[in-house]
């Protein structure tokens, strides 16, 4: 399916879960769902998540979740160039409608910034900081201009933090995703995201830790170097697979 049909099946899949539910509490539930079916591994660090999803759906709700998973991968995907929020696109339209400022920034916006603030002088291994990442459209735009950096953002609401875990995730972008006030610098919860060498490819890979567990304020941290045991990065299920022009593919 193209994007436009992957788009509208998504639609059509979370209408039918959000039939018992309200749509933020339903939008929630998908994102803890894709969290844990591309990180399987960590359900104990998400077994509230996995908890509250077994109580606000019935069984016969699995296949449509299962759909909306499916219908994001194709729209991440975005005819084999990646790079396009669309959890970010669907959370304005289905759930915010703009609530709490939450307008978030167009892509082309995204892009023309980070030209105009780095152009070409970023090297390899340089770090990238957005304290309000929201769906992590701008991390996304300096991944455009230099894939081989470490990329990190923090968010005081937990599902922009977990719509920019699951962008970063799917374009494989490692770093650090922090669930936290980046005013305050109270820290809740991160996603630490590493890419593994598999064969001839990098593939990401989730460790979820939780409160002052980060490495995002660097030496000011509570625990100031995260160090993710090896054997969290490991190939799981669902296997994914390369698709058409290098892009990650979950089916």
């Amino acid at each position: 399916m193209n994007k436009q049909e992957a788009i509208s099946n998504f639609k059509k899949s979370f209408e039918r879960l959000s039939y018992s539910q309200d749509y933020s509490t339903t939008f929630n539930a998908f994102l803890d769902f894709a969290l844990w079916r591309l990180a399987p591994h960590q359900s104990e660090r998400m077994k509230d998540e996995l908890k509250r999803l077994n109580t606000l759906y019935p069984e016969n709700m699995a296949p449509v979740i299962c759909e909306m998973f499916e219908a994001w991968t194709y729209a991440s995907d975005n005819d084999g160039e990646g790079f396009y929020d669309v959890l970010g696109d669907l959370f304005m339209e289905l759930v915010s409608y703009g609530r709490n400022g939450q307008y978030f920034t167009p892509q082309p916006i995204c892009d023309m910034i980070s030209q105009l603030t780095y152009g070409q002088d970023i090297k390899e291994g340089q770090t990238v900081c957005d304290p309000a990442c929201g769906s992590g459209r701008m991390l996304m735009s300096m991944a455009k201009l230099q894939r081989k950096m470490k990329f990190f953002g923090g968010d005081n609401d937990h599902t922009c933090a977990k719509m920019c875990v699951l962008n970063m995730l799917s374009n494989s972008m490692p770093g650090e995703v922090a669930w936290m006030n980046s005013l305050s610098t109270e820290h809740y919860k991160s996603y630490h995201i590493r890419l593994h060498l598999f064969g001839s490819h990098f593939i990401p890979f989730l460790t979820i830790t939780g409160k002052n567990e980060t490495n995002f304020f660097g030496n000011k941290s509570a625990k100031s170097e995260i160090n993710i045991p090896e054997n969290e990065i490991k190939p799981v299920e669902p296997a994914i697979i390369i698709g058409k022009k290098n892009q990650l593919q979950l089916f």
